[in-house]
C-alpha cells in the first residue's frame, strides 16, 4: 500500500486562512441564496406581462352557433356561443413552461436578480472551493479525512455543479433548492463535525484516499443535484396535473406567485429527465466507489468485505439507486413513483453519512469526532 506522507510541518496559519474562507463562503452563499428566494418572487405576475402572456397565448375569438355553424351575425333564432381559444390549456397540455414559447419570460427585474444571485454564487464556490485547498495545505495532504471535511468538500462539488450547470442552462429556478441545502451542509459542518486540521490516521494515508473518496465526493453532489431537481420535478408534476383538472379548469387564473413561479419552470418531462441524468452518472460513480472501497479493503485489511456498518451503507446506497434506474426503465411504472425511489435513495445517503459515521462503530470510524 503506498503510503501518502506530509511532505511539511502542519501550518495553523493557513489552517486559519481556510477557516476565514469558509465562513467569507457561507455569507456569500447566504446573499446568494436571498437573490435567489428574490428572483423567484419576482416571477410572479407584474404590471404588462399578463396582458403580453395572453396575447402571445390566445388567437382571435369565434363565435359558434349551438348548433355548430359559425355565424357571421347575431340572429334571433340562432343561440351564439363565444368560445375562447388559449384561456385554459387544452385537455392534454401541461400549462405554458419556461420552455414554451408561450411563456413571457421573466420581467427585467428577475433577469437581474438571477444574474446577481448567480454571480454570487460562484463567488462563493470560488472561496468554498479555496478553504478547501488552503485546509489541505495546511497539513499538506487531501483534505477530505474525516466528516467536517468529506461535508464541505461534498458541498463544493454540488456548488460547483450546479455553478456549471446554471450558466449552460439557464437553472436560476433551481439556485434557491441547491444553494440552501449547500448552506445547511456547510453550517452543520461547521457545528456538529468540526474538527482540526491534523495528520491522517494511518489507515487512510494511501493513494486510495483519493481515488475512493473523491468519487463518493462527486458521485454525492451530483445526488444532491438530482434530489433537488427531483422535488421540483414533483412539484412541478403537481402543478400540470391540477392545470389538467376540469374542475380547476374551470376557476380564473389566481395569479399567486407561487402558480407564477411553478408556471416558469421547465415541463415535468424536462425536469425528470434532467434528475434521472444526475442520478445516472451519479449511480456510476457510486459504484465505482463501492468496487475501489473493496479494493482498498482488500489491501488495508485483507479482506475485500467485512460486513463493516460503512461498506453495508454503502451497499444499501448502490440498491436503492439501482430500483430506481429498474423501476425507471420499467414499462407500467410512472416516473413520479420512481422519482420517489431516488428521492429515498438520498435518504439513504444522508444516513449513511450523518448517522452511521457518528452512531456505527466500525473499521470506517474515521469522522474526527
Amino acid at each position: 500500500m503506498t503510503a501518502l506522507a506530509p511532505l511539511a510541518a502542519p501550518s495553523p496559519q493557513l489552517a486559519g486562512y481556510a477557516n476565514l474562507a469558509l465562513y467569507s463562503a457561507m455569507v456569500v452563499f447566504t446573499v446568494a441564496m436571498l437573490l435567489y428566494a428574490a428572483y423567484l418572487a419576482a416571477l410572479g405576475p407584474a404590471s404588462g406581462r399578463a396582458d403580453k402572456a395572453a396575447q402571445l397565448v390566445a388567437p382571435e375569438r369565434e363565435l359558434v352557433t349551438a348548433g355548430g355553424r359559425a355565424a357571421a351575425e347575431s340572429t334571433g333564432s340562432g343561440v351564439t356561443q363565444a368560445v375562447t381559444r388559449g384561456d385554459e390549456p387544452p385537455a392534454g397540455d401541461p400549462a405554458p413552461s419556461a420552455g414554451d414559447a408561450a411563456y413571457p419570460g421573466p420581467s427585467v427585474r428577475a433577469r437581474k436578480l438571477a444574474g446577481s444571485a448567480t454571480s454570487m454564487t460562484w463567488l462563493a464556490t470560488a472561496l468554498l472551493v479555496g478553504s478547501i485547498a488552503l485546509r489541505g495545505l495546511s497539513v499538506m495532504r487531501p483534505p477530505w479525512g474525516n466528516m467536517f471535511e468529506f461535508a464541505t468538500a461534498g458541498a463544493a462539488a454540488a456548488a460547483v455543479a450546479f455553478s456549471v450547470l446554471v450558466k449552460r442552462n439557464r437553472w436560476e429556478w433551481l439556485g434557491l433548492f441547491v444553494v440552501g441545502p449547500v448552506l445547511l451542509t456547510l453550517g452543520t459542518a461547521l457545528l456538529a463535525f468540526y474538527t482540526e486540521a491534523a495528520e491522517l490516521m494511518p489507515a487512510l494515508k494511501s493513494v486510495w484516499l483519493v481515488i475512493h473518496v473523491v468519487v463518493a465526493i462527486l458521485a454525492v453532489g451530483l445526488f444532491a443535484l438530482a434530489f433537488s431537481v427531483g422535488v421540483v420535478y414533483l412539484l412541478r408534476v403537481r402543478r400540470e396535473s391540477a392545470s389538467l383538472d376540469p374542475v380547476d379548469a374551470s376557476t380564473p387564473p389566481r395569479g399567486r406567485r407561487w402558480d407564477a413561479f411553478l408556471d416558469a419552470l421547465p415541463s415535468a418531462t424536462r425536469l425528470e429527465r434532467t434528475a434521472y441524468g444526475l442520478a445516472m452518472v451519479g449511480f456510476i460513480l457510486w459504484t465505482f466507489t463501492l468496487v475501489a472501497g473493496a479494493i482498498w479493503a482488500q489491501k488495508a485489511w485483507g479482506s475485500y468485505w467485512t460486513w463493516d456498518p460503512k461498506e453495508v451503507w454503502t451497499f444499501v446506497v448502490w440498491v436503492v439507486y439501482a430500483a430506481y434506474m429498474h423501476a425507471r426503465a420499467t414499462a407500467g411504472w410512472e416516473p413520479r413513483k420512481a422519482m420517489w425511489i431516488a428521492i429515498a435513495g438520498f435518504v439513504t445517503v444522508v444516513v449513511n453519512f450523518a448517522v452511521v459515521n457518528v452512531f456505527f462503530v466500525g473499521q470506517h470510524s474515521y469522522s474526527g469526532l
